[in-house]
This record gives structure tokens, sequence and C-alpha cells, in this order.
């Protein structure tokens, strides 16, 4: 157990520094995403790096804030020129200046500023003689990395092009938007997909992915040898298991009427492929995937009946029984009606 559970008081940055805070980096995840994920920019920047507030409303603003080298802050442009770009912090007395060249995306920088309240993210790399000088792109790039970080927490898909294909899996790239949106530029991130996470089951043809934009949820960052940035390891096949459980949550409830009473019908048919056989001392059937829905489940198969099906073939099934975990409800759902875990899978019986 992480010694944050300890303690009532919202754990920042500082705290954080401390690796006994969490037991593992889910738990640091989980805190994080929980505690700010309700928040603005902004105010996430300031309650999590220990900012002041507001400049023009907060009551400390004759005091000395201390910088530290490492950490991120948010604060007012107060010019932008050949040099750099000079930032206003009055609590600060000591010249704080950007020295990254923008001069190649100058007016997007400016476009920046006028929707973004003339204020940016930096990080503080040094101080001497009396100037802190500071990365907006390290600033940026970990605004975006905490963003990508929620969407790991939160199970939330990503943009991603697939550049090509290697031993183990994919390689891939992510927009940094962070960056993109600041500078107008093509920032992006590596990204891998192991080549068992491109599809819900099973795939015969790795290279038709080539070139192709998907969708894929973040699972952690890895550090990759030859690469000079962490890659985001991402799974393709855990968003379509989330789609096909809203899917089957919707079949689950039709099938429910069918039961009633009140409401007598023909079961539902659905259209299919074979993606498998089982022929097992406790089992013999063929796994069906569903057309579009990324649902799969078994229709139980006389043995002496498995010859007649072979994987790809098209089949008409409808849901004969769902199995449920004993003891736990088909399906947990939160306030807002979202699905968080699916306890129950479908056994489907052949239509005709």
């Amino acid at each position: 157990m992480g010694n944050y559970k300890k303690t009532k008081k919202l754990l920042v940055a500082a705290d954080l520094k401390d690796s006994a805070a969490f037991a593992n980096e889910k738990e640091r995840i989980r805190y994080i995403s929980n505690n700010y994920s309700d928040m603005g920019i902004g105010e996430t920047f300031k309650k999590f790096y220990g900012l002041e507030d507001d400049i023009k409303t907060s009551s400390k603003v004759d005091d000395v804030l201390e910088i530290k080298l490492g950490s991120c802050y948010i604060a007012t442009v107060k010019e932008v020129n050949k040099h750099g770009i000079l930032f206003d912090m009055p609590e600060v007395k000591d010249e704080i200046i950007c020295k990254e060249n923008f001069s190649g995306c100058i007016d997007a920088v400016h476009n920046y500023l006028l929707t973004h309240n003339n204020q940016l993210v930096f990080e503080v790399r040094e101080h001497n003689r009396g100037q802190y000088v500071v990365s907006v792109i390290n600033g940026m790039y970990k605004l975006w990395k905490n963003a990508i970080e929620e969407a790991i927490y939160k199970k939330n898909a990503i943009e991603v092009h697939i550049d090509s294909l290697t031993r183990g899996g994919y390689l891939c790239h992510t927009p940094i938007t962070t960056l993109q949106e600041f500078t107008g530029k093509n920032y992006t991130h590596n990204v891998f997909i192991p080549g068992s996470s491109i599809v819900l089951n099973i795939e015969n043809d790795f290279e038709r992915w080539i070139d192709q934009d998907i969708y894929a949820i973040p699972q952690k960052f890895i550090e990759r040898k030859g690469y000079i940035e962490n890659s985001v390891v991402a799974s393709r096949k855990l968003l379509l298991q989330l789609k096909g459980n809203i899917n089957l949550y919707d079949i689950y409830n039709r099938h429910l009427l069918t039961q009633s009473e009140a409401f007598k019908s023909e079961p539902e048919h659905l259209k299919g492929h074979v993606t498998g056989i089982i022929n097992s001392g406790k089992k013999t059937g063929v796994f069906v995937e569903l057309d579009g829905m990324y649902i799969t489940g078994l229709m139980p198969v006389d043995k002496m009946d498995l010859v007649n099906f072979k994987p790809g073939d098209e089949i008409t099934v409808y849901p004969a029984e769902f199995e449920v975990k004993e003891g736990q409800e088909p399906f947990v759902t939160n306030k807002k009606g979202d699905i968080i875990r699916c306890n129950t899978r479908v056994v489907f019986g052949l239509v005709g």
C-alpha cells in the first residue's frame, strides 16, 4: 500500500518525487486522474506544481516564488522576439526566458497565445546569473504526457498511425497534440502495438495494417532500445473489446425481452463468421465473431459435426444463453451508465 493513503492532503509534484508515495505506477496514475481530472489545465498546473493564485486576485503577489529546476509552471508571456520568449511572473524577481527558436512558426505561436489567455506552460531547465532558462517544448510535452496517463487510466482511445511491421508488433506514431497546436508543426511520439493486440481474435494478414490510421487505447510508457524517447504501448484489441461489451449489453437486454412472459418473440438473428474450433474433453464447438460488433462467443457443436465448420465460414446464429460468473452481475455500470466490467459471455445457437 502506498504512503499516500495515510494522508488526507492533496498530493502535488513535490510529494510524488518520493518513490514510496505509491506502491506502483498504476496506483500513481489512478490517484492523479481521480483528484485532478475535473480541473482545467491552468488550475491543474497551479495545484500540482504549487503555483500561486491568479495574479490579479492573489493575496501573495509581492511574495517571491521559489522556482525549482525540472518543475513546470504556467506564466504570462511578456514578449516574443527573435531571441525567444520572455515571461512575466511578479512573484519571481529573476528574468525568465525560453531560448528555443520559434521563428519558423511565429504565427502559430501568436495564434495560440490569443486563444490561451497569453499564457504558456514551461519546464525550468537551468538558473544562471539571475536568469531562469526554461523550455516550452518540455512543458508542452509534459502536459501531453499527463493527458496520455489519464487516457491510460480511463481507457480512452488515441489516434495512431501504423508505420511498419517489426518483430513482435507494429511501430507507430501518434500526434503530440499540445505541441502541434502550439507550433502548427508535426510533432509525434513513438507508439508500439503488439501483433496480438491489433485485432479481436486472430490476424492472418499482418501486412494489411501498415500505413493505416487507427484508434487504440494506450496502456503504458516503456523504454525501447535504440529510441531517445519512450514508447507508448497501445492496444486496438482492448478498444474493440470495450466496444464489444457495449454491443453485448444491448444484445443481452434484448435477449431478456424474448424470455419475458409479457413479450414473446423469436430470438435475434445475428450474422458472423467462424474464427476457431475447440475439441476438448470438456467442450466441443466453434467460436463465432459477430460481424462489426466485436463480440466472440462459443457455439456448441457435436464432435462429429465439427468437420462441417472451418475458420472464415459465414454463419447466422442467435443468443441461446448468457453464462454469468457465479455471484456476480452480468454487467457493472457506473453512475453515468458506462459499462466498467463485463462478467458474462454469450453462448450461440445455429440458425437453420
